[in-house]
């Protein structure tokens, strides 16, 4: 028997809800990778990109030492996957049209480039390693600051939580930029901001899922 739109939209939500949801998993993984480092490893002046070095041999570039490395590479690229896939299911929340092909399009770069970043560690080569990388912290800040806009006109407490955690999140890259700030914590705000909002709209999306059967939904 054929699934009726209305059922679909349904099962679309409860996947791509889900999928958000489970991103909480990456702090998991960096909290494990860091407790596994032999020094302490210190959040405030050490990138994220550090817990992901695959080797010790004492160069400049990998004068640090992850055992745990693979646990938070996995992540990188886990977390790219389920952006991509909490994208493409939860798209219809947004309304058709440029907005949410831009919204898309965002995301897909950000869940790309966050990805990429597991699979080029920083000390295997440090050049392409920001190439990949940046684009995410560009991306998924931009890509919050376009769901605002289009969750404005129906969903405006959800809507003001999205634009807090845009501009947060945009604070943060500017502090990276103009290099104000210890450079763990600068770079955790220009890059949490987007993973809590993905959970909690990932638990929002789940709650709201009826609003997609309704008749004004497009």
């Amino acid at each position: 028997m054929r699934t009726s739109a209305p059922a679909r939209r349904q099962l679309a939500v409860r996947v791509g809800g889900a999928a958000w949801v489970l991103i909480a998993l990456y702090f998991l993984a960096e909290v494990v990778t860091a407790r596994a480092w032999p020094r302490p490893y210190r959040v405030r002046t050490s990138s994220v990109s550090n817990l992901g070095v695959t080797g010790c041999d004492g160069s400049a570039a990998t004068r640090l030492s992850s055992p745990l490395h693979a646990v938070i590479n996995s992540a990188f690229v886990l977390t790219g996957v389920l952006i991509l896939v909490g994208a493409v299911c939860l798209r219809d929340f947004l309304p058709p049209g440029l907005l949410r092909r831009t919204a898309l399009a965002l995301f897909s770069i950000a869940a790309i480039s966050a990805a990429l970043t597991g699979f080029v560690p920083i000390d295997v080569d440090a050049h392409l390693h920001q190439v990949v990388a940046t684009p995410t912290f560009v991306a998924r800040n931009a890509a919050m600051i376009v769901v605002a806009v289009g969750l404005y006109k129906r969903w405006r407490a959800f809507t003001l939580w999205t634009g807090f955690c845009g501009l947060a999140g945009i604070v943060g890259m500017a502090a990276i930029l103009l290099r104000e700030g210890p450079f763990g914590i600068t770079e955790r705000l220009a890059l949490y901001p987007f993973t809590l909002w993905v959970v909690t709209a990932g638990f929002s999306a789940l709650r709201a899922r009826a609003w997609l059967t309704s008749p004004e939904t497009p």
